[in-house]
């Protein structure tokens, strides 16, 4: 009888040491899959100019939005509103003008304001970021003077 005992014993551990593990193995694939599904997030995306990159957490604003496209130059007004911290906005902007190429000039701050001007060679760029109740209006002023032939004059 005692035997029998032992058996169930051992039987039931072994049994209890298999559901721990299949449990484990099934909290990592739950995790495989969350990180599955935080590949496919909303990526940063470019608007009217494709050298400034735009961070997903803001949504365009087209009441005070601006665009004109001629022959002989590029600008826009683009506003935008979100819920993001206004320090790692204002770094974000930093880090891709630069990958952009974009050659920071002043990176100024007034009370609740950040204003930030970048240049490249035929293209200006500001940015002013404001911080208000709860979210971050961000305006982007954007100006890309294009190249035209010079035609001899008759």
């Amino acid at each position: 009888m005692r035997t029998v005992i032992k058996f169930f014993v051992v039987l039931m551990f072994a049994g209890l040491l298999a559901a721990c593990t299949t449990t484990g193995s099934k909290s990592t694939s739950a995790d495989t899959g969350q990180s599955e599904s935080a590949q496919y997030q909303e990526p940063n995306y470019y608007l009217d100019f494709d050298d400034i990159m735009l961070p997903k957490e803001i949504d365009y604003v087209n009441d005070g939005s601006y665009r004109l496209d001629n022959a002989k130059f590029k600008a826009s007004i683009m506003k935008f509103k979100g819920r993001v911290e206004i320090l790692e906005l204002v770094q974000f902007f930093i880090n891709n003008m630069a990958k952009d190429n974009w050659t920071l000039i002043s990176n100024n701050k007034a009370s609740d304001s950040h204003i930030l001007n970048f240049e490249k060679f035929n293209k200006s760029c500001v940015i002013q970021v404001d911080d208000n109740f709860a979210t971050a209006t961000t305006t982007i002023f954007a100006v890309e003077v294009k190249e035209t032939e010079t035609k001899p004059k008759q």
